[in-house]
């Protein structure tokens, strides 16, 4: 990245120049060289924060309004700037893959997600999920296996993954993945539920995510749940009377 080479060299060059200076002894120049380096890169990280931070609040906006497109391009916008940010453009590729899948253009979904960063944990498992539903299986498998090594304290990751695997018929495979993820996570309730269920030889329930899960579209989400969220914000049934209210009629 440029701005490594550009903080590495800056600091090199002051820190060497001033020991052929004869300002130190040679011994300081490394720790000098360092100090330099991070002085550098914290100016230069708060320079190029203060360019992105107004496009990161308008791609938001659009967002909330509901302009996928524009808020694509916003993002597209910034992709020369992963020039000078590290993981930036993994970033950006994980987040412009989502937006294209809820858009509904599955093929550019995936051709941006396969880019994403392994640290993108939701870009990673989304990309998993629609291989899965593909029936691209093995692929699946190879993502959530190489994203679940970093993003170690991702319940709903490591849980789809189980389940793939327990689909599959390997429950075995899929105890070892939630008994390593309680390793470090060992509070968390729907994965030590779902272990127990996969020891007991039952099957894994994922309502616990709630719409987390079933916005990957591996399950329908039930029809209860359905209904109340197509419901109106603030609808309210009609009181229901009560027996004996009516008066009758002489």
């Amino acid at each position: 990245m440029y701005s490594v080479l550009v903080c590495g060299a800056f600091a090199l060059i002051l820190a060497l120049g001033g020991w052929s200076l004869d300002f130190y002894h040679w011994g300081w120049s490394i720790p000098i060289a360092f100090v330099l380096f991070a002085g550098s890169w914290i100016l230069l990280a708060r320079s190029l924060s203060s360019r992105m931070q107004p496009a990161m609040v308008r791609m938001q906006k659009q967002l909330e309004a509901g302009m996928i497109e524009p808020a694509m391009q916003s993002l597209e916008a910034l992709l020369p700037m992963a020039r000078w940010v590290p993981m930036l453009r993994g970033q950006l590729l994980g987040q412009m893959g989502m937006l294209a899948y809820h858009n509904g253009d599955k093929d550019r979904a995936i051709e941006l997600l396969e880019g994403s960063s392994m640290r993108a944990a939701d870009a990673r498992l989304m990309l998993a999920c629609i291989h899965h539903r593909n029936e691209n299986v093995q692929r699946a498998f190879e993502v959530l296996a190489l994203t679940s090594k970093v993003a170690r304290k991702h319940p709903l990751l490591h849980n789809t993954y189980a389940w793939m695997l327990q689909k599959a018929g390997r429950s075995d495979e899929a105890q070892v993945v939630l008994a390593a993820f309680l390793r470090k996570n060992a509070d968390n309730k729907p994965t030590q539920e779902n272990l127990l269920r996969l020891q007991n030889k039952q099957r894994m329930s994922m309502a616990a995510f709630d719409m987390q899960w079933y916005a990957l579209g591996l399950e329908q989400p039930p029809q209860t749940m359905g209904q109340m969220r197509r419901a109106r914000k603030g609808f309210r049934e009609a009181p229901k009377k009560k027996a004996g209210s009516k008066r009758r009629r002489g």
